[in-house]
């Protein structure tokens, strides 16, 4: 018995230190080929590239809107590249805004590895190549981030005085995510924050809307609405259908018609 417990214990302690060595192949999930193009898709782009301040290129894909008073910024999550949110972009265009689409460190086009200090370089290098090659005032630009994206778009409302911020199922901060989908693993062991509540909490002032699903399987429903709660007003709550991957796809009609909402309500004073 005490051969056994002790094999079941270098066993546990094996797999955490495998877990806290490999975690970047865990919490990253980089593509660098594109599965299409905006060309292919039939979706007007141009190609956008930044440099950060510590020396890195980060490429993403503008989507011009000649009647759009705003440009929104997605912020993905952690798997693929821009190439697999093409229908996003269409989306937020036919919803009335120009749309800017950019890869972290590491995915698609862009140069590096992405690591969380990273990722909030990339948002400020595209923030401010969004002022100074397109011309567009701060409070013009709104960011959209998806799931690990509501962290990064978060962070940059604690730097910028935005026009608005929208988190799509997104998680509260990465230990809880720890605490939710390995619970048998000390969520300590997490190297990184991601802490979405802490920055929402100290954006500037400008409306905020979280959209979140039910049954999401990966970033449960309650991230969501625990996000919420620690919203000041204005702040607007939005119920998806799908899953965590599929939400986009089962929901767009909502999606659509938030979003129209959404910057209608920017340019008269955000009233829920």
């Amino acid at each position: 018995m005490v051969s056994f417990l002790t094999a079941i214990a270098g066993g546990y302690l094996l797999i955490l230190v495998l877990m806290f060595l490999f975690q970047n192949k865990l919490l990253f999930m980089p593509t660098s080929g594109f599965v299409q193009t905006p060309q292919s898709a039939g979706v007007e782009a141009e190609d956008f590239w930044v440099e950060t301040d510590d020396g890195i290129r980060v490429h993403g894909w503008y989507f011009p809107n000649s009647n759009a008073e705003f440009v929104v910024v997605l912020s993905h999550g952690n798997a693929g590249n821009i190439s697999y949110r093409i229908d996003i972009a269409r989306t937020l265009l036919d919803a009335g805004a120009s749309v800017l689409m950019y890869d972290y460190r590491g995915y698609g086009q862009s140069d590096g590895r992405p690591n969380e200090r990273g990722l909030y370089k990339d948002i400020e290098a595209v923030v401010e190549g969004l002022k100074n090659e397109k011309g567009y005032a701060e409070n013009r630009i709104i960011m959209y981030g998806r799931s690990l994206g509501g962290a990064v778009a978060a962070y940059a409302g604690t730097k910028y005085n935005l026009g608005g911020l929208v988190l799509d199922s997104a998680f509260t901060d990465l230990r809880a995510m720890v605490r939710d989908v390995y619970p048998f693993v000390p969520s300590r062991l997490a190297r990184y924050e991601f802490p979405t509540n802490r920055y929402v909490q100290h954006s500037r002032k400008y409306p905020i809307m979280i959209m979140h699903s039910p049954n999401d399987e990966i970033v449960r429903y309650h991230h969501g609405r625990e996000l919420y709660e620690l919203l000041e007003e204005p702040k607007r709550f939005v119920e998806l259908r799908g899953g965590h991957n599929d939400n986009f796809f089962a929901s767009r009609d909502i999606i659509l018609e938030n979003w129209r909402w959404y910057l209608n309500e920017l340019g008269s004073g955000f009233r829920d």
